[in-house]
């Protein structure tokens, strides 16, 4: 089938509700947020809905809404659902930005759900025809573990996705970081496909804006192509593209408070010292100069910001803030996403660009790198330790965000810029920001009069290349990377990696690992409890190694470092803490040692061992503070079972019933239970403790760990009948397993599972609109995907082991019977899908339907991920012989595939097809049977 054709069977208008144009954005926006558009938010969107097409460069002056472009693809997602992308995906390398959107995101998401103006319910019909799930999902990828990733189960759903580079380039490049391999072609599939990527701050992530932009030349094949990517900045990757700028007259003019936000005057002082540990204390001295006792509020300086380049000088300078009495807060990208949280709430009435309730108290907000992008923060002053000309740029673009500082005082806002003589006096590179904050620091030096100079929004400009932060670049991405990269079962012995591809030539910079602190590190205990997204703290893997080694400190930044980041090296006879590795439910948790850690992993370590400081990452073994338990707060926070460990180590836990308590027990250990949390609901002081237990009412799961502990164990409480958590997927599943996969008690005939999987499949590939042809096939597959089940091996398997049961069935299962304890029967290896080609094949008849025989069988072959390119056979030492009959073509095989052409013939039928569909296209068309299959299976268990 070539692309043309493919292309004409799409073109029939999707059935839909009334159309919507350019003219209802006005009212959908402020349906939503309760204030008009700006003039180019109304104008973006009319050019996006009359070109069919996004600009591929967006270069808007800081303060001027640019997250807005979610609005405007939301809006013309549903205006055009038959052209537009289904993932909108927002990509910016700074975590509290990250949190910022997602926040936007989530706020036009429960607008659409909740109310009901006619604009807003008729974006809502249009998008909720795309998909049979919500009208608009919404999700942040900042790492974490493979089943938080909700996004990745409904290919055909509506999304806003907000993520680092890291976790959606991983993904893209078929290495997704945090998710199991057996995974990786679903994520790369639909990263791959269907995406408005909207890469914010470019010059941030100029290698990945590359890797992108060649990733797009491997989009071929017989599928529709709706993937496009917008870069956000005034320094692009493209430098030939002409970019939607800002209008004097259409823009400007029209509108005094965008003119405002723009014309804003701002000057800076430059402030020399001897080295960077004398910058806290000219910190210092500048916020004690400030007159904060003008009576009039409005009138006097009352926020003021402190930007530095590394995570240790922004800690330092809150703690002397903090001796002298100053009220100031710390905020880094080295927070857990909950401490963050907390912060910016106490924070938001302080920062609030609108300035609504500034108050009367001089309050300083420190920071690193993490708030100079995007973040929706102002301050009435600014102080900045000297970085490259555009980082400047971003920094002063938290000072008087809406220029109202300067338009109620009469006067310019006040910076300074401090310029430490050890990085700006000296050839030595800087480790962060090479030469450019030398050259910076001259050339400001140079413009200054009088020791000050304009750093609005229009300042800053014409600085020399040298002076702007060191940009590296990302490899020429070839054919043969990707021919690497695509083959994720079994892996290459030899394979590029991807962080060259996502931060450029010679950035060596590993992968974050995440650091979660519990008091319990059992495996029984973080299956029932699991660690989420909310509770972990990222930071870079030597810098983890290092603390955990008990080696000095390493130097942390919240951007990438040109050098390996300062500090101790491991030597052996160091002191080692023992902690665990989570791998997931699946393998549990894993105790290892500091040599172990790699990239990516998931840490969990013991509270005591301190590691934060005002919520913020602390390594220095000096200043040890016993770190929050999270763990059940965390469920909530990410929207899943509401869950309760009444382990007495945690402090909100006071004298909780005990297993080891039952055998002196005159009640069972429910009633106890059930007792003790009526008697402490009232003593409970925190909101999310009280949410916990008015979710578990009197009706909860209830499972005793740690029974060999000291202290004879405790309970965990959970949520028997969640309202939040939704049943996209079957967990068993996820890691590729077979067993784990088929074991889950709800008794689903084989043909009702196969046929069930069938038209989900269908119907997912036809809300997608891929043409007749594929879809048709996506469905022949899930007919036939199960069939290697009807072993009798793996039949008895599911009945308990028990032979009387075998016999009693009336038709072949494809999942477990209810409350069946879980046996071994099926050979050590082998591959149930393997077995059900080998059926498919025996009969040509089955597929003399298909339209294309090869990706049915393919399809078949990889829908728990094995067989990418080469499917693992095993030896039968006792084979069987299968036989299933289906619309009446008799399938017969032997189990025994060991000297069967199978696996020869799927890894060459595996290279035609990413010739003929493309790398991501393939993996696409995976990824909807696949997924079609988890939610049969999830289904199956709701039932």
């Amino acid at each position: 089938m070539d692309r043309d054709s493919a292309e004409t069977e799409t073109d029939a208008p999707m059935p839909c509700a009334p159309s919507l144009a350019a003219g209802d954005f006005a009212a959908f926006f402020r349906a939503v947020h309760g204030q008009d558009p700006f003039p180019w938010q109304q104008r973006l969107t009319a050019q996006v809905l009359d070109e069919r097409k996004w600009p591929s460069v967006i270069d808007l002056p800081t303060g001027t809404g640019k997250t807005a472009v979610l609005d405007t693809a939301v809006f013309a997602m549903a205006a055009q659902p038959d052209s537009a992308p289904r993932r909108v995906v927002f990509v910016i390398d700074r975590r509290i930005v990250v949190d910022q959107v997602y926040e936007r995101a989530q706020r036009i998401q429960a607008r659409l759900e909740s109310q009901d103006t006619p604009v807003l319910r008729r974006v809502r019909e249009r998008l909720s025809v795309l998909s049979d799930g919500e009208s608009l999902g919404v999700a942040a990828l900042r790492g974490g573990v493979p089943i938080d990733d909700d996004w990745a189960h409904r290919p055909d759903q509506p999304w806003i996705m907000v993520s680092t580079v890291d976790q959606f380039g991983s993904r893209l490049l078929f290495r997704g970081y945090g998710v199991s391999p057996a995974m990786w072609p679903i994520h790369a599939g639909l990263a791959g496909n269907d995406c408005l990527v909207i890469l914010d701050e470019v010059h941030l992530s100029v290698p990945f804006a590359e890797t992108l932009a060649q990733v797009t030349s491997f989009h071929h094949g017989a599928l529709p192509s709706r993937f496009s990517i917008v870069e956000m900045s005034a320094t692009p990757s493209r430098r030939d593209a002409v970019p939607f700028q800002l209008d004097a007259t259409a823009d400007l003019e029209r509108c005094p408070e965008l003119q405002r936000r723009v014309a804003a005057s701002k000057r800076a002082t430059l402030k020399s010292v001897r080295n960077e540990e004398a910058i806290p204390k000219m910190v210092s001295q500048i916020v004690a100069s400030f007159d904060v006792k003008i009576p009039t509020a409005e009138h006097g300086i009352r926020s003021v910001g402190v930007i530095v380049n590394r995570v240790r000088t922004a800690r330092q300078i809150h703690r002397t803030l903090a001796e002298s009495g100053c009220r100031s807060y710390l905020i880094t990208g080295r927070m857990r996403p909950l401490d963050r949280i907390g912060a910016l709430e106490r924070l938001e009435p302080i920062v609030d660009p609108d300035g609504k309730e500034r108050g009367d108290e001089l309050t300083v907000v420190v920071s690193t790198q993490a708030i100079e992008v995007g973040a929706d923060f102002s301050f009435d002053a600014l102080v900045t330790e000297c970085a490259p000309v555009d980082s400047l740029r971003q920094r002063f673009g938290r000072l008087d965000r809406r220029g109202s500082y300067s338009s109620q005082t009469g006067r310019a806002a006040e910076a300074w810029i401090i310029g430490a003589k050890t990085v700006v006096g000296t050839s030595k590179p800087d480790p962060i920001y090479g030469d450019s904050v030398r050259a910076a620091w001259d050339e400001l030096q140079r413009r200054a009069k009088r020791g000050a100079l304009e750093v609005g929004s229009t300042a800053l400009r014409d600085f020399p290349e040298s002076a702007n932060a060191p940009r590296a670049q990302a490899p020429l991405l070839m054919r043969t990377h990707l021919d690497a990269w695509v083959q994720t079962s079994p892996q290459p012995i030899v394979q590029p990696g991807v962080e060259w591809f996502l931060h450029g030539i010679d950035q060596d910079r590993p992968a974050d690992v995440s650091l979660v602190w519990r008091r319990d590190r059992s495996s029984e205990a973080l299956r029932l409890v699991p660690p989420r997204q909310a509770e972990f703290l990222a930071v870079p893997f030597a810098a983890a190694r290092a603390w955990l080694a008990g080696a000095t400190e390493v130097d942390v930044a919240d951007v990438p470092q040109n050098d390996e980041p300062s500090g101790s090296t491991l030597e052996a006879g160091m002191f080692l803490t023992t902690f665990v590795r989570w791998e997931g439910s699946a393998e549990g948790a894993t105790e290892i040692e500091v040599g172990d850690i790699r990239p990516g992993d998931v840490l969990v370590v013991d509270p005591e061992l301190g590691g934060l400081s005002a919520g913020t990452w602390e390594p220095d073994r000096s200043c040890v503070e016993p770190v929050s338990d999270l763990g059940d707060e965390a469920q909530l926070a990410y929207r899943r079972r509401a869950t309760l460990r009444l382990d007495p180590a945690l402090p909100y836990v006071d004298s909780p019933p005990t297993p080891a308590q039952e055998t002196a027990a005159t009640e069972p250990a429910r009633e106890r239970v059930a007792g003790w949390l009526g008697r402490t609901t009232e003593a409970m002081t925190q909101d999310w403790l009280q949410e916990i237990v008015a979710r578990l009412g009197d009706d909860f799961d209830m499972a005793p760990v740690g029974l060999d502990r000291p202290d004879g164990g405790y309970y965990v409480l959970t949520e028997r009948h969640p309202q939040t958590e939704k049943a996209l997927v079957d967990p068993g599943t996820l890691d590729g397993g077979d067993e784990a996969g088929s074991h889950t008690g709800t008794g689903a005939t084989l043909h009702g599972h196969l046929e069930g999987v069938s038209e989900r499949a269908r119907n997912i590939a036809g809300r997608l609109r891929l043409p007749d042809a594929i879809k048709e096939d996506l469905g022949t597959a899930g007919r036939l995907h199960d069939l290697g089940k009807i072993d009798r091996r793996f039949q008895l398997q599911l009945v308990g082991g028990d032979q009387v049961d075998l016999e009693m069935l009336d038709e072949p299962l494809a999942k477990s019977l209810r409350g069946v304890r879980r046996v071994r029967r099926y050979p050590h290896g082998m591959r149930h899908e393997l077995a059900s080609l080998a059926l498919i094949e025996s009969n040509g008849a089955v597929l003399a339907a298909a339209h294309d025989r090869d990706l049915v069988l393919h399809l078949v072959g990889t829908h728990h991920g094995w067989a990418r390119p080469l499917p693992p056979i095993v030896e039968d030492r006792e084979p069987e012989t299968l036989s299933y009959t289906l619309d009446g073509h008799r399938m017969t095989a032997n189990s025994d595939l060991v000297r069967s052409p199978l696996a020869l013939e799927a890894a060459d039928r595996f290279w035609r097809l990413v010739e003929r569909y493309g790398y991501y296209g393939l993996a696409w068309l995976e990824a909807i049977l696949r997924l079609a299959d988890h939610q049969q299976s999830a289904e199956e268990s709701a039932r």
